[in-house]
């Protein structure tokens, strides 16, 4: 990490590293001197990451106002893997701002904002625009979703950015993101010591919006549906209860049995409504989903469930690329039987706390269509970190923007 005081960095590679390393050097560089923070102290110069975002965001955001990197013996003009490793550093800033952005402010509205003003900014990249929101939601059968978020002030929003970089395919690939703005636990409470980081728990649509970001900064040539599923689980009189039972937007009746479950009611209604209307062959959703999570793989490594060894071996793949450790964890019949109730098709808990990520995956999997390739990432463990181990930052740190992007430019034709 560089003086704190700093505010520009030049760095000449020597011609002892490979020039297909600078990329990865640079991308490491420029997120290991990130820092968030909203200090009353403001910079006296906004830095160009500040002026092409919300100020309200941003302005405390310490970032390098210049950093340029180059080669002894190279050009690295046209190096496509530098230009990608700078658009991926740049979408994960992006998605670390919004992940750090508190509850209070970052609210559904707040982030449909933020995503129209992304794509404003690339209309000629983008086909359409979709959202979703409030009894809209239930005019398109999502009563799942709705219910997560109908207490808050905020609508709950289905917000779904349509790229076609490839106009000649009839072929689209999914990423949709749970973006809880804030996570009460609805009326299953959270404790102290619980609810304090829960505007954490829209990471995996941040993950999304990064790398929206990182798309349209070098356009390649795929068709993407980003999908992100806004709510906040709010309490007032409105709010769902413990024991209701609610009709998906699949038909599946769903039984609460607990309202802390809440991320996958709103993924269940908006995987439904992305595979309904886009049609994907591959779907890959992120979500900071479950706690079981962190204590199989700990903090710094995400769960992969997929029901495609091919697409599992991609991501796997993308992430030993990237800083972002991904570790395959499965879905057996086990884990199906325990989502199981008499009341209803399924309930949103499973019947024991043991296997819990396998039991969330297995409910998500119920609603992916059978010809969908489908993958669930699980990022509660190293999308919300404590304190810095570069280049990975403390708080939200846009884990899966990387992996995604890398993932999407090895895929593309």
């Amino acid at each position: 990490m560089i003086a704190k005081k700093s505010t520009y960095a030049e760095v000449i590679c020597s011609s002892a590293i490979h020039v297909d390393h600078v990329g990865a050097f640079y991308n490491s560089f420029h997120l290991t001197n990130y820092d968030w923070n909203q200090k009353s102290k403001k910079p006296e110069e906004p830095s160009k990451d500040e002026k092409d975002f919300d100020d309200r965001t941003l302005r405390h955001t310490k970032v390098l106002d210049g950093f340029q990197v180059s080669h002894e013996s190279a050009d690295l003009s046209n190096n496509t893997i530098l230009k990608r490793q700078i658009a991926s550093a740049e979408a994960t800033v992006f998605a670390r701002n919004l992940s750090c952005t508190r509850g209070t402010e970052a609210c559904p509205g707040y982030m449909e904002d933020r995503v129209r003003e992304l794509c404003d900014k690339h209309k000629e990249l983008v086909k359409e625009v979709r959202v979703i929101k409030g009894q809209q939601l239930l005019d398109e059968r999502m009563g799942l979703f709705h219910a997560v978020g109908r207490a808050a002030v905020s609508e709950p929003r289905l917000v779904m950015v349509h790229y076609q970089g490839d106009p000649e395919s009839d072929q689209t690939l999914a990423l949709v993101g749970k973006g809880i703005t804030f996570d009460t636990g609805g009326l299953n409470l959270k404790g102290t010591g619980y609810m304090e980081d829960m505007y954490n728990d829209k990471n995996g649509a941040c993950a999304v919006i990064g790398a929206l970001h990182g798309v349209l900064a070098t356009k390649p040539k795929i068709n993407i549906v980003f999908s992100m599923c806004f709510a906040e689980n709010s309490i007032d009189s409105a709010c769902y209860k413990p024991n209701d039972i609610i009709t998906s937007r699949k038909g599946l009746t769903i039984e609460i049995g607990n309202t802390d479950a809440e991320g996958r009611l709103v993924l269940a209604d908006g995987m439904t409504y992305v595979q309904d209307h886009f049609k994907p062959h591959t779907l890959i959703d992120l979500a900071t989903l479950t706690g079981a999570v962190r204590i199989a793989l700990g903090m710094e490594t995400a769960g992969l469930f997929s029901n495609d060894d091919e697409l599992a071996g991609h991501l796997l793949a993308s992430s030993k690329a990237t800083f972002e450790p991904l570790w395959r964890l499965p879905i057996t019949d086990e884990h199906r039987e325990l989502m199981m109730t008499p009341y209803a098709d399924m309930n949103n808990k499973g019947k024991t706390i043991y296997g819990g990520s396998s039991q969330a995956a297995a409910f998500l999997e119920k609603f992916i269509e059978k010809d969908v390739k489908w993958a669930h990432l699980d990022i509660a463990g190293p999308a919300m970190t404590k304190s810095a181990k570069g280049p990975v930052s403390a708080d939200g740190n846009g884990f899966g923007t990387h992996i995604l992007l890398d993932f999407i430019w090895k895929t593309q034709k």
